[in-house]
């Protein structure tokens, strides 16, 4: 229930040291003096090439290619350590490791079922001159969709414990492109902003600005910039340092120190990742995140239990019902979870003020004990009234209290039969705030409770290491609707190919008060959305969200064009197919569940017509239901269109989408005669 102030992080356990498949090659322990000859290893496909070199001086550097063209210049790398001097140059090669990777490993939840990490892998160790010869390596990974590295420095005489200070690490390109920019100039926020549209050379070099950092070439070929197995460090942040080029840049450990990042040795960096594809919507069905995180710690995964929950908090608990009060308590919930059960969705979010007054649990949250809710909730009754309908309740709490609280409150909400919580603004995402991500994952799941993060950062891969972690936000989504006019169409056909890239987003779609741009106005109590009922269904199948929020209220749906597809749309998926678009003006995505599949669409304020081709169906008879924008809706958003027809491999589908306008299409496999 993160406001539209506040933040994030993320975090885990230890990440295993990398496996490899093949040995080092012989004499490959021989120091070489720099500078030398480059080391290269290609992807599984020789499409993606990374290259590594020694420059003058001994510095590091990598490069990236994609089919003979650079993608990334040679970019020096490095680390900066107080108290330890500095790992960024009068570097020699001690060894050279080679190897890969190709298996499968299945997903809890997202974007698919089954993923495969396939990938090439190149260590390079590295050692300074005596008397000190500290040594750092440096793990660099080609995938067919994109490149990765991070360092590792190894245990070694003289040096038990690091900090670091900064990186060294730069993301030089060879010419300017295109690119969607979230400039946050902060290390504490909400991480919710606008991905504006600009160029590379025109970001400023006075700020940060937060990943994915998503561009493109005037040839298509798209970029984005994020990191993967974030669970000991500070989050990455990137600003301009040259012409056409960014660096890394940390935010600072909370204590005063100076140092960014505090470590025992061995220790290793989260990987820098370079997601690279023909186009844009080559980006969408990437793993590659996932593919570079540690594995679950998890053993019993039976309980996670992903699905749709029902958001009272946005419209402000409105009820339209005799005897119902529009507030949180008792009867007011009550008439939610009624809704809930009829429609097929699994939870609701329990939001303050359960436990204290709205406002003052999130300023003074230190005077508040998430185990005692307001007697007006009668939370024992309502939480077993839930259970006898099927629907279960996620319990929202503050961090802070979650961090004094969480090992007694977890348990008791355990006993209470709650699925899971929802915790909110962390605002930070240094190395502290990481850790603690971790730890109440793993407090959360000793008592088998899902996790919702709200006012956080971006993912990095860590529901993979712990599955419980459903979603989180850092998202500037649906909320927003409250009190801005900032949640365009355009806005929201940018973050699947920027935010999204980096795994689920809480973004709360549903919103059935469809306005046009000239109707539109922020209302905290009613809220309406910008664009049509179609834009706001495509949602559920464009936006990744194991715990996808229905963020309307039982009035605004009941009897409305689109509920019957909220009803039966999935919430994680077998399989990804990313059909075709343009960051801030189109998407057309697929996804399967099972034998049936769902087509989402999404538009800008500009009118648009397709004709889909249905190649990735399987071979067989389908049934194809329908929601498209009417044909009347331009001026009356809130107008849908639903038909039905058979459909088969091979065929197209016609699509209108209008301005502001959107696609939601179900495939249903008919069984053969």
């Amino acid at each position: 229930m993160c406001r539209w102030l506040i933040i994030a992080a993320i975090l885990g356990a230890p990440a295993p040291a990398a496996q490899f498949t093949s040995a080092a090659p012989q004499g490959a322990d021989v120091a070489r003096s720099a500078p030398q000859a480059e080391e290269v290893v290609h992807s599984p496909s020789g499409n993606i090439e990374v290259s590594f070199r020694l420059a003058e001086r001994g510095v590091p550097q990598w490069h990236v290619s994609r089919e003979g063209s650079t993608i990334l210049d040679w970019s020096r790398l490095g680390l900066n350590l107080p108290g330890n001097g500095r790992l960024d140059s009068g570097f020699t090669v001690a060894g050279i490791d080679s190897g890969g990777r190709d298996e499968t490993y299945t997903l809890v939840a997202g974007k698919t079922k089954i993923a495969r990490d396939n990938h090439r892998e190149l260590r390079v160790r590295l050692r300074q001159p005596a008397p000190h010869g500290k040594r750092m390596d440096l793990l660099f990974r080609a995938f067919d969709d994109g490149a990765a590295f991070r360092y590792a420095i190894p245990e070694q005489d003289g040096m038990s414990r690091i900090d670091i200070g900064e990186e060294e690490t730069e993301f030089r390109f060879p010419s300017d492109m295109a690119a969607w920019a979230f400039q946050i100039n902060t290390f504490h926020s909400s991480f919710e902003g606008i991905y504006e549209p600009t160029t590379l050379g025109a970001i400023p070099d006075t700020g940060e600005v937060y990943p994915p950092l998503t561009m493109q070439r005037a040839d298509g070929v798209t970029v984005a910039i994020t990191e993967a197995d974030l669970l000991d460090y500070g989050g990455l942040y990137l600003r301009r340092a040259g012409k056409w080029s960014l660096r890394v840049i940390l935010p600072p450990y909370p204590d005063g120190s100076g140092a960014c990042v505090h470590g025992s040795l061995p220790f290793q960096s989260p990987w820098r990742v370079l997601m690279i594809g023909a186009k844009p919507a080559d980006l969408v069905a990437s793993t590659i995140i996932l593919d570079l995180s540690t594995p679950s710690a998890l053993t019993d995964v039976s309980w996670i239990q992903p699905g749709k929950a029902i958001f009272p908090w946005w419209p402000d608990f409105h009820a339209e019902a005799p005897g119902v009060p529009d507030s949180l308590e008792f009867e007011n919930q009550k008439y939610y979870v009624d809704f809930a059960a009829e429609n097929g969705i699994r939870y609701i979010e329990l939001e303050p003020p359960w436990y204290g007054n709205t406002d003052d649990c999130i300023e003074h949250p230190e005077k508040y004990d998430i185990t005692r809710p307001v007697p007006r909730l009668r939370l024992p009754e309502l939480i077993a009234y839930a259970a006898r309908k099927g629907v279960r309740l996620f319990i929202w709490a503050h961090w802070d209290n979650v961090r004094r609280q969480g090992d007694s409150a977890f348990a008791i909400y355990q006993k209470w039969g709650a699925a899971g919580v929802k915790i909110d603004f962390m605002n930070r995402d240094d190395q502290e705030m990481v850790r603690w991500y971790g730890e109440t994952l793993r407090k959360a799941a000793a008592h088998r409770l899902m996790v919702l993060f709200h006012g956080a950062c971006k993912p990095t891969g860590l529901q993979r290491t712990y599955p419980n972690l459903l979603s989180q936000e850092g998202v500037f989504g649906n909320e927003q609707n409250k009190v801005t006019r900032m949640v365009t169409p355009a806005h929201t056909v940018t973050i699947p190919f920027t935010r999204m890239l980096a795994g689920p987003m809480d973004f709360t779609p549903g919103g059935f008060r469809n306005a046009t741009a000239g109707e539109f106005r922020p209302d905290y109590r009613r809220p309406m959305v910008m664009g049509t009922r179609c834009h706001q269904l495509a949602m559920f199948v464009v936006y990744e969200s194991p715990l996808m929020m229905v963020c309307d209220d039982p009035a605004a749906y009941r009897g409305e064009t689109g509920l019957a597809f909220i009803r039966e749309v999935p919430v994680t998926w077998d399989e990804t197919r990313a059909i075709e678009g343009a960051i801030g003006k189109f998407i057309l995505l697929a996804r399967r569940s099972g034998q049936d599949w769902y087509i989402g669409g999404m538009t800008d304020w500009t009118a648009r017509d397709f004709s889909v081709p249905l190649t990735f169906l399987e071979e067989g008879r389908y049934g194809a239901e329908v929601y498209a924008d009417a044909p009347d809706a331009d001026a009356h958003p809130r107008h849908a269109s639903v038909s039905t027809m058979l459909v088969k491999r091979g065929d197209t589908l016609p699509v209108h989408m209008a301005q502001g306008g959107g696609l939601a299409v179900r495939l249903v496999r008919l069984a053969d005669r």
